[in-house]
């Protein structure tokens, strides 16, 4: 059972007023603590004789501190905080006497509403932040600054248990009183129904305290609320009027616990924006899936005077559309320009947004880049001068425009950025063309807004920043590329209420010069947390491709991971564009940069659904949020695989996309686990099955099964492709060197391949590898490794660096290597600037004969190039590490292929313990079609290589392009679509679509499982492939009626049977 949307209004009837929401607590020992803080304040002597009873009566009666608060306490600390508020207030009125001229009346018995104090106490189990304001309290720039530490020493500690906080301010003063308690939670394990939920039975999930005074409807109020919360990620905002309290408002805030960082300092800072004093402020954890629940109070006769009542509730509106907007980032680039009131809260976090994309996106290279390359006009085999170019182009990218730069530009002119936000606002913002009122018109943002008058068009702006800016100013590109930004949005769920994380759908055309990316892709979506920026760039409609997330152990490696994550993310999904020519999806790649310091598995998990929910947000039409503006008019499909990691994360994005609501769930995520139909590549070797075709076609074809064949390998037998690749090792091979991530594993007479093997099946790294079994040769360095002594005489310094490197120095300590299988590491660690490494003085030819690159980009292409210059015979990443694409691919037709009841009861099967036949059998066929593919790309390879001697890593990319090019012309052609339904059939049923689905599914109906444009790419991607195999690079109309003539002839005799 899931609540109903028509229920959610029933909050307002269960917000009764705080007086009744939170019992009045009866502290029976009150008095006598009174009495007790009188008598040693006394002793003490700090505050005149006169005046304790008058600070005692003060700090009991004025502030709205319940009962509660002193029954916990002791006498000598309240008389603490006491002394701490009077001695605040002596320094306030010494500092006045110095500043008042001679005319001012400045009278100490008045400075109750006019002192500062910034204080805290610490101790086991609780704290208490006292903090005013003073003489400028509502008219200050900047919010409360304890804030923000309660936020980092207890709100957002993983390092502190749950807490329950309750804040009070005086309306006088200012003063805010903020106690930090840790939670008690009861001792059961007891399970909390929807139920239980709804009926307000949630004391055994809540703080003990909070349950004894809170009252039933209270209860009922919150158990609505986590539940809500439970239905869809993001935080639930609710305002609501306290049924017997005409003068009370009630902003109600829930959300999981760790998911935001610094949202109680933000949700503050929000109030102090609006110019909006709350009363109370209660914090609340329950003990179910850390939820934790803000519910603040404010009378309206305790505001401002300037705060009408048409305004207050106006601000309350404001207040709950922009706190979902501040938990995606409640820490932005722009918190002094939001403070002074120069930007919106929408208007601060559209800078934030904004910078980042223009950081990546701005075209540092310009025209004079081009003009230079068309100057030179580099050949593939100049490696030095492609080497001096690259560089050059590395520096032109990394220092210029930096992000510093970029929000520094933005602050200078933060006039034109929020003309541009209104230019984004009055395209994004969905106005419904049915309802009687426009609603956006009664937000104080509209109002803002109004005042401001955005670009009327491009000339427009270009004239205003001309007016302002010289012309030779690098502020104008930045500014320019903040208009650009606008223009490639098409779709944002920028002002959906309730979101996780800022996504938007970008036009690649717009931002994404040819000089840089030589083929622009299809799409690309930008995505922006609290922890995180992510990206993902597919190069087809239909587009298939992992999700990794990077991360970085300090500021240092973040800011390199952050140059290069666009080229990494671009070259990625291009390499996966040619590795998919035997599918029907393209190539896409998606990528996660977490923020320094961020390398646990629950911060990158929490990123990753970040992420992942934010861009379904704009997939679909979900009926529980709101429309967004769609430019692009047309439905997308996204599938996602799992790569470096978020492995163990596809099972929660499947579950999650169903729960959302999308139609494509079953096929939206790859690698999940068998009880949800995944076919996970690890276990069965999917990609290491074509990564061991290339090997064994270059030993078969070379004659080399029988001889000895010394091997190396980066990516140990913990991995997915490493350990596969260790136990389909051939008997010919033995292995002399092996790293991951625990170190380095060498021994020149050979690695005991038993030993690996058996690491290989129980999945652990090489540091676990028994030494016993190493020649006197042999030798193991790990990573924490320092200064130790190898069997050659050499000394390893730092462990790290000696296994980062090893793979050049390899032949220091081995005589000899004939085959080198990257299996992991990354992207570009062979390149032309440590080409050197790898090439014989005295022959000039490569050290290593054969390499087939498993690992994605190990090699950069100039370096695969030159390496098959100087003799080495080079299978590159997109030909021999395509066999987990195949998998993924057949696993996607799979769910598309069968209808939901076929999918979980025949496919899956109703044993969760076991997996059905069809299953097992529907493996196998993925399996003999991942070698088969190879095998035949492998043939045409090598006589292409042959036959021109061109590079076989040149001709991998000839032959993608070729086959993604005849893909593309088919793809869009009518002709078997519509006109030769006979033959089309022929092809899907009985060439394309494995005959296990179709016996299942049946033949017409599994054709309208699948949709007609996967349906189409099934169709095209299997011709071209198969056509390009057959005949080669050279394209022409007649082999290709040679081609068609011969499968109209098998579809002719088959129906003849």
């Amino acid at each position: 059972m899931s609540l109903q949307v028509e229920r959610v209004p029933d909050i307002a009837s269960l917000s009764i007023s705080s007086m009744s929401d939170y019992h009045v607590f009866d502290f029976p020992g009150l008095d006598l603590q009174r009495e007790q803080v009188v008598d040693l304040l006394d002793q003490q002597g700090f505050i005149p004789d006169d005046l304790i009873e008058q600070e005692v009566n003060w700090f009991y009666e004025s502030l709205g501190i319940d009962d509660l608060f002193f029954s916990k306490q002791s006498a000598d600390l309240v008389a603490n905080i006491i002394n701490s508020l009077y001695a605040s207030k002596i320094d306030s009125f010494a500092k006045s006497r110095f500043n008042a001229d001679a005319s001012d009346d400045v009278n100490f018995h008045k400075m109750g509403a006019r002192f500062k104090i910034k204080n805290k106490i610490i101790n086991d189990g609780y704290a208490i932040f006292m903090e005013s304001k003073g003489d400028d309290g509502a008219n200050s720039f900047y919010p409360y600054q304890l804030d923000s530490q309660i936020d980092d020493l207890f709100l957002d500690s993983k390092d502190q248990r749950s807490k329950r906080l309750v804040s009070f301010w005086t309306p006088e003063s200012g003063l805010k009183l903020t106690f930090v308690y840790d939670s008690v939670f009861p001792d059961s394990d007891k399970p909390v129904s929807i139920s239980n939920l709804l009926q307000g039975d949630i004391d055994s999930i809540s703080d003990k305290t909070m349950s004894q005074i809170s009252s039933v409807e209270n209860k009922k109020l919150y158990g609505l609320l986590i539940n809500l919360v439970q239905e869809r990620e993001g935080p639930v905002i609710k305002a609501t009027h306290s049924i017997k309290n005409n003068d009370e408002i009630r902003l109600l805030v829930a959300f999981k616990r760790f998911t935001t960082k610094r949202y109680y300092s933000a949700i503050n800072s929000l109030f102090h924006y609006y110019h909006l004093k709350p009363s109370k402020f209660f914090l609340e954890s329950f003990n179910s899936n850390d939820i934790v629940i803000f519910s603040i109070y404010l009378n309206k006769s305790k505001q401002l005077d300037e705060i009408l009542p048409n305004t207050l509730e106006l601000s309350i509106k404001q207040i709950e559309r922009e706190a979902s907007l501040l938990y995606t980032i409640p820490n932005h680039f722009f918190q002094d320009v939001y403070s002074e009131r120069k930007f919106s809260p929408q208007e601060s976090i559209y800078a934030h947004v904004s910078s980042i994309f223009i950081n990546h996106f701005i075209n540092r290279l310009g025209t004079d880049y081009q003009s230079l390359l068309d100057q030179l006009n580099i050949k593939e085999s100049d490696t030095l001068l492609l080497e001096i170019v690259g560089n050059l182009k590395k520096k032109l990218r990394n220092e210029t425009f930096t992000q510093s730069m970029i929000i520094d530009i933005l602050h200078k002119y933060h006039k034109i950025v929020s003309k541009l936000y209104k230019n984004f606002a009055e395209i994004h913002y969905y106005r419904d063309t049915n309802a009687t009122t426009n609603l956006n018109e009664k937000t104080l943002s509209y109002q803002r807004l109004a005042k401001l008058e955005p670009f009327k068009n491009d000339q427009e702006f270009e004239n205003y920043l001309n007016k302002i800016i010289p012309n030779d100013s690098p502020d104008l590109l930045i500014l320019k590329t903040l208009n650009l930004f606008n223009k490639s949005i098409l779709k944002t769920n920028f002002f959906i209420t309730r979101k996780v994380a800022i996504s938007f759908r970008l036009d690649p055309k717009l931002i994404m010069p040819k000089i840089e990316y030589p083929e622009t892709p299809y799409g690309i979506f930008f995505v922006v947390g609290n922890t995180f920026k992510a990206f993902h760039i597919r190069f087809r409609d239909i587009a298939r491709g992992g999700i990794r997330i990077v991360c970085s152990k300090t500021q240092y490696v973040y800011d390199v991971n952050s140059k290069n994550v666009i080229d990494e993310n671009y070259q990625l999904a291009s390499t996966q564009q040619k590795k998919n020519k035997d599918i029907p999806e393209g190539g896409s790649k998606g990528v996660i940069l977490l923020n320094p310091g961020l390398i646990e598995t629950d911060q990158t998990f929490i990123a990753f659904t970040q992420y992942v929910d934010s861009i379904i947000d704009i997939l679909i039409k979900d009926p529980l949020k709101e429309k967004y503006v769609d430019l692009l008019k047309n439905d997308e499909i996204l599938f996602f695989g799992p790569d470096e990691g978020t492995a163990g994360f596809v099972d929660w994005a499947t579950t999650h996309a169903r729960k959302r609501g999308c139609p494509w769930w079953k096929s939206f995520l790859t690698g999940k686990s068998p009880r949800l139909g995944g076919i996970p590549h690890d276990e069965y070797g999917m990609t290491s099955l074509g990564v061991r075709a290339y090997v064994n076609q270059i030993y078969e074809t070379l004659n080399l099964m029988d001889s000895i064949v010394y091997k190396f390998q980066t990516g140990g037998p913990d991995g997915d492709l490493g350990s596969n690749e260790i136990i389909l090792s051939t008997k010919n091979e033995m292995y002399v060197g092996i790293l991951d991530g625990s170190g380095v594993l060498c021994d020149p007479n050979g690695i005991d391949k038993d030993e690996l093997i058996k690491l290989a099946h129980s999945r652990q790294m090489i540091c676990h590898f028994n030494l016993n079994k190493l020649s006197s040769n042999g030798f193991f360095v790990s990573v924490d490794d320092i200064d130790i002594l190898l069997p050659n005489g050499t000394i390893v310094s730092n462990g790290t660096t000696f296994r980062n490197t090893f793979h050049t120095e390899i032949f220091k300590f081995i005589d000899r290597l004939d085959i080198f299988v990257p299996c992991g590491g990354r992207p570009n660690s062979i390149n032309l600037t440590n080409l050197h490494f790898f090439i014989d003085e005295k022959t000039n030819k490569c050290k290593i004969p054969y390499i087939v690159e498993g690992a994605n980009l190990f090699i950069a292409q100039p370096a695969k190039i030159a390496l098959e210059n100087h003799g080495c015979i080079l299978i590159k990443d997109a030909s021999a590490n395509k066999g987990g694409v195949t998998s993924s691919s057949m696993e996607v037709l799979a769910s598309l292929a069968l209808n939901d009841y076929d999918f979980v009861n025949k496919f899956i099967g109703p044993d969760k313990d076991s997996r059905s036949q069809l299953y097992k059998d529907y493996v196998i066929e993925v399996q003999k079609r991942i070698e088969y593919n190879a095998k035949e790309e492998f043939k045409q390879l090598w006589n292409l290589n042959q036959s021109t001697k061109d590079p076989l890593s040149e001709l991998s990319n000839v032959l993608s392009q070729t086959i993604n090019k005849v893909n593309d012309d088919l793809i869009n052609s009518t002709e078997l679509w519509l006109n030769d339904l006979k033959l089309r059939d022929y092809l899907l049923l009985d060439k394309i679509i494995p005959k296990l689905l179709v016996d299942v599914a049946g033949s017409e109906q599994i054709l309208e499982n699948i949709t007609v444009t996967y349906l189409k790419a099934l169709l095209s991607s299997y011709l071209s492939s198969s056509f390009v195999y057959k005949f080669g690079i050279d394209v022409n109309i007649g082999k290709f009626l040679e081609f068609i003539g011969e499968i109209k002839r098998e579809a002719k005799e088959k129906a003849q049977r």
